[in-house]
């Protein structure tokens, strides 16, 4: 094998080298830039689940609403969000109390929604409520709180973009259960 030959595989060697890392670079930051600057709203942002799926959308750089029934705690996990993340990189997440078994709540929560972005990219109901009983040991009233939280809430807040006039018409909605 004479030294062209050589120099030949190397550079090519060097070349596939350089395609590949770049390839790596660029699946990096579109995996960094999937939910840059996409609505993300999220009921119980105050759970376990919805802590991870705030701090994960917060650092994708989301522009993030975080819904729960605690304005305090509401409060406690947006600084714990900014004090973690590069706010060059983040937007400072808007909070929103939520409490689904207040119905009569819910078009005055989607007005805020609304005041926040005006849209929704992304939706992702983290609350419900778990009952450990026999059924017939259950109040009517506990039965319709449970409905009120599990169903009618969310189904509610995602018929608001229509009924309370959240505009997503021009924009791809995701809605996650």
């Amino acid at each position: 094998m004479d030294v062209a030959s050589v120099w030949l595989a190397l550079s090519v060697v060097a070349v596939a080298a350089g395609v590949f890392y770049l390839y790596s670079l660029i699946l990096r930051h579109l995996a960094k830039t999937t939910v840059r600057n996409k609505v993300v709203l999220i009921t119980d942002s105050l759970s376990t689940l919805g802590n991870e799926c705030a701090q994960l959308f917060h650092t994708g750089g989301a522009r993030l609403i975080l819904c729960g029934s605690n304005w305090e705690k509401l409060e406690t996990l947006a600084e714990r969000l900014m004090t973690e993340s590069d706010p060059a990189l983040t937007f400072p997440p808007k909070l929103v109390e939520l409490d689904f078994s207040n119905m009569e709540s819910v078009p005055e929560v989607i007005s805020e929604i609304l005041e926040c972005y005006g849209c929704l990219d992304v939706l992702i109901f983290n609350s419900s409520m778990k009952v450990k009983a026999p059924v017939q040991c259950l109040s009517l009233e506990m039965d319709r709180i449970v409905m009120d939280v599990n169903y009618f809430g969310p189904i509610t807040l995602v018929k608001g973009k229509t009924k309370y006039g959240l505009d997503t018409s021009n924009r791809y909605t995701d809605t996650l259960l």
